[in-house]
């Protein structure tokens, strides 16, 4: 037999075995990633980092005993190209999932939620604990990005601050979700919330937004009961007419912020802050709470009553009101002083 006709027979022979082999390869590595370590088997949370390669990842998820071989897992992603959309996030992987399926996840980014409930008439202080309470955020970071002028501006405001304007809400973030993030999400919440309808009712009264939202805030740490929010709703507006003080005790508690005791004294209505409504007439500078949209509907669409005083009942959250000062203080007497 020629030299030439032996060597391309020793070249088809490697080139079939090489074919072979790659097919093996192939059907080897499909079979492994198709293949779940175990038939049943725990959730666990893993947490992909920002920044992580597709072989820190697959050595990541090996560690955890989710897949059995770390190679199979990279060559799969490489062929289906999915190496670099691979999302960081939150991730609840059981070894019952195929490799494949995980991979599916990552690369749609089905990472965890946490339901994040801010409550009505929460303060951007509160909210900042309670985004640091559920390892969302810094708590520190949040107070300065709800005071940072650029910051507030990019979402289209003119206040000093974004209080009153973070809207009460269950909001499902992602633990890597950062704090500028999930601030806009509720702005853009209290946007959607901020109707047609109240933007017309605030012009009849000749009421601007930040008006609204303060106006609100007082209502919504006062009041207790829905039906009585239009009702201070209308004490507000009565006094703020007749040029009274609001006499508000919330906005003072809001001024006196963390030496608040618990109790307010007769020297804590002496504060001197913009805040304090029984030295200062009309609307405090701002929000004191963040409103939800009740408080907020409230605040432009007051009771047609007369009344200029209101007074805890200490029974069900509910308030006593009354038109003239004689009548208040006989109900301060009954409710307040004598108990």
């Amino acid at each position: 037999m020629p030299r030439a006709r032996r060597c391309a027979r020793q070249c088809l022979s490697i080139l079939t075995l090489s074919a072979f082999l790659g097919l093996l390869g192939l059907v080897g590595t499909w079979i492994l990633v198709h293949q779940p370590v175990a038939i049943e088997a725990r959730e666990q949370i893993i947490q992909v980092s920002r920044g992580a390669g597709l072989r820190q990842i697959a050595s990541q998820l090996h560690e955890a005993g989710l897949i059995r071989h770390p190679l199979p897992f990279v060559l799969y992603a490489k062929a289906k190209r999915l190496a670099p959309r691979l999302q960081a996030g939150e991730y609840v992987l059981s070894a019952s999932m195929s490799p494949a399926e995980i991979l599916d996840l990552l690369y749609r980014g089905k990472v965890m939620h946490h339901a994040l409930t801010i409550p009505e008439g929460a303060t951007l202080r509160h909210i900042a604990a309670l985004v640091a309470g559920k390892g969302i955020g810094s708590e520190q970071r949040v107070l300065e990005l709800g005071s940072d002028p650029a910051f507030i501006e990019s979402l289209g405001l003119t206040v000093p601050s974004l209080e009153g304007y973070l809207f009460p809400d269950t909001y499902h973030v992602t633990r890597d979700m950062d704090e500028a993030d999930l601030l806009t999400l509720m702005v853009r919440t209290f946007d959607r919330n901020y109707v047609p309808q109240i933007v017309a009712k605030a012009e009849g009264l000749g009421l601007t937004q930040h008006a609204v939202v303060t106006l609100a805030s007082l209502i919504e740490k006062e009041a207790q009961l829905d039906s009585e929010r239009e009702i201070i709703a209308a004490v507000f507006h009565n006094r703020l007419q007749l040029g009274m003080r609001l006499q508000c005790d919330s906005t003072v508690i809001y001024a006196l912020g963390e030496a608040f005791q618990g109790n307010l004294r007769k020297a804590d209505l002496r504060i001197d802050s913009p805040y304090n409504t029984y030295r200062y007439a009309g609307l405090p500078p701002g929000p004191i709470a963040n409103p939800g949209a009740r408080s907020i509907a409230a605040a432009v669409a007051p009771a047609a009553v007369k009344y200029l005083y209101f007074v805890a009942t200490r029974e069900n959250g509910a308030h006593h009101f009354s038109k003239t000062l004689k009548e208040h203080n006989r109900a301060v007497r009954k409710y307040q002083l004598n108990r």
